[in-house]
């Protein structure tokens, strides 16, 4: 990793985080634009999934702490004028550039988002740029319908599931896909009887719904018709969970004052950068680009900006002793419906 822009960022972050330790305050942000070239999406067949309605909120961009005046494009570019890349041109689709398949559309927030005149937001777009960087590579971005697998039109793509197939490998998580409850209150994992006769807010027909019903879970369940009416019941003290897929939950929740992650009603799959596992100079190099900017503060950077203090979910994130359904099976299947938390990694 170069020194100079870069290394004021990492020192940055770590002068505010010992600063958050000890104050117990939220870390300040300031929004800062990322200009990007993007392809034609006028041909993408994105779904009409309202879950999330990102005309009623300001959408955060990739971010840099108070005191750091540069802009994320100077900064980068700073990277690339000390990052030599190594790679051969083999090794890429085209030379000079990491090309990165997304999954774009309201129902992959906050990963990839679609913004105003097609601009791209999302952890995924921040963390492939920052990753590109490392590697001494411009970014450009493709929208892709399936993160399962890999086009020979992109060289990696984002929030690729760790059960892909054997042909991919992934090169460092990222992401972790689970339903799980909101509350007011501290972070912390429940258990059942915490959840007993209390009320849960649910996106009407949501899988998270169907999830709930699957338990044996005694709770009062209200229907919002998306999870920003949820969230914003349970702000107001209409309900006392919300319900939902965890990492759009937590975006959520990190617009509300207060709202907080209460553990996981599944056990978490994880998703991260795919590569093809034949590429392996390729391969090699994102895995020591990812180790990097994990170890220098980047990655915690961007997962505070898109998802708050949510903590990284695992299976000690998850709600144990949940009782099962003690009912008879329905004679049909329950319609799962969709939800934000319906992002990539539980759709491929």
């Amino acid at each position: 990793m170069a020194q100079g822009t870069w290394g004021r960022v990492r020192a940055a972050v770590a002068a505010l985080a010992v600063t958050t330790a000890l104050t117990g305050c939220t870390i300040p942000f300031v929004n800062i634009e990322v200009p990007i070239d993007l392809p034609d999406l006028s041909s993408i067949n994105l779904p009409d999934l309202p879950d999330i309605d990102l005309e009623k909120f300001n959408i955060p961009r990739f971010t840099l702490p108070i005191g750091v005046t540069t802009s994320v494009e100077e900064a980068r570019q700073s990277v690339l004028a000390d990052n030599v890349s190594t790679l051969s041109d083999d090794a890429l689709v085209l030379p000079g550039y990491l090309t990165v398949g997304v999954k774009t559309g309201t129902s992959t927030a906050p990963l990839c988002i679609e913004g105003e005149a097609g601009k791209l937001m999302g952890m995924d777009v921040d963390i492939a740029a920052a990753l590109a960087s490392e590697l001494g590579l411009k970014v450009r971005y493709i929208p892709v319908s399936d993160a399962s697998s890999l086009g020979p039109e992109v060289d990696v793509i984002m929030n690729g599931r760790t059960d892909n197939p054997d042909d991919i490998t992934i090169a460092g998580t990222y992401v972790e896909a689970a339903i799980s409850f909101f509350h007011k209150g501290d972070t912390t994992v429940s258990i059942p009887t915490d959840l007993g006769g209390k009320s849960v807010g649910l996106q009407g027909g949501s899988q998270a719904e169907a999830m709930l019903n699957g338990t044996g879970l005694k709770m009062s369940q209200k229907t919002y018709a998306n999870l920003n009416e949820a969230f914003e019941g349970l702000s107001a003290g209409e309900v006392d969970y919300v319900l939902c897929e965890a990492y759009p939950g937590a975006y959520l929740a990190s617009l509300h004052k207060g709202i907080t992650f209460a553990g996981s009603l599944e056990s978490p799959v994880t998703a991260g950068v795919a590569v093809r596992t034949s590429n392996a100079e390729l391969t090699s190099q994102l895995q020591t680009a990812f180790a990097s900017i994990s170890q220098n503060g980047i990655l915690e950077l961007i997962r505070m900006r898109w998802v708050g203090q949510m903590p990284t979910l695992t299976i000690d994130s998850q709600i144990q002793n949940v009782p099962a359904d003690d009912t008879p099976a329905p004679a049909e299947n329950v319609d799962d419906g969709s939800d934000a938390g319906s992002i990539a990694v539980t759709g491929l």
